[in-house]
C-alpha cells in the first residue's frame, strides 16, 4: 500500500492528511488526522469515507478535498496516479508545501 502524507488546515486546525493507493484492491484511500500544534501528535482520525468519494478515483478524493478546502501539493496527485499506474505499493511519501517530497519507505 502507497502512502502520501502531507499537513493542511481545516478551518483553523492542522490536519495532516494521507491518500494512497492499495495494490491488492486496486482502490485509493484517505485519512485525516487531526493534529495537536504543540506535539505534533495526531489525535483523532477520520477515514472510511466511501460516501464522500470513490474508491476507484483518486480524482474524487482530489475534488472532495478540495471541496473541503484543503489543496494538497501538486507531488500528491502526480505520485498516487504513478503508484495506481505501475502498481507501487509499500511507498511512504511525506510531501510538503513547497513542493518537495521526502521517501520514509520505499519498498
Amino acid at each position: 500500500m502507497s502512502r502520501h502524507v502531507f499537513d493542511a488546515v481545516l478551518g483553523n486546525n492542522p490536519i495532516r492528511v494521507t491518500v494512497g493507493f492499495d495494490r491488492p484492491t486496486s482502490r485509493f484511500f484517505l485519512i485525516i488526522g487531526w493534529v495537536n500544534s504543540t506535539t505534533d501528535d495526531v489525535f483523532a482520525y477520520a477515514s472510511d469515507l466511501h460516501l464522500a468519494y470513490d474508491p476507484s478515483d483518486w480524482r474524487s478524493i482530489r475534488r472532495f478535498l478540495e471541496k473541503l478546502g484543503v489543496t494538497a501539493p501538486a507531488s500528491v496527485w502526480t505520485e498516487v496516479a504513478y503508484d495506481s499506474t505501475t502498481k507501487q505499493g509499500c511507498r511512504v511519501i511525506r510531501h510538503l508545501s513547497d513542493g518537495t517530497m521526502r521517501e520514509l519507505l520505499v519498498g
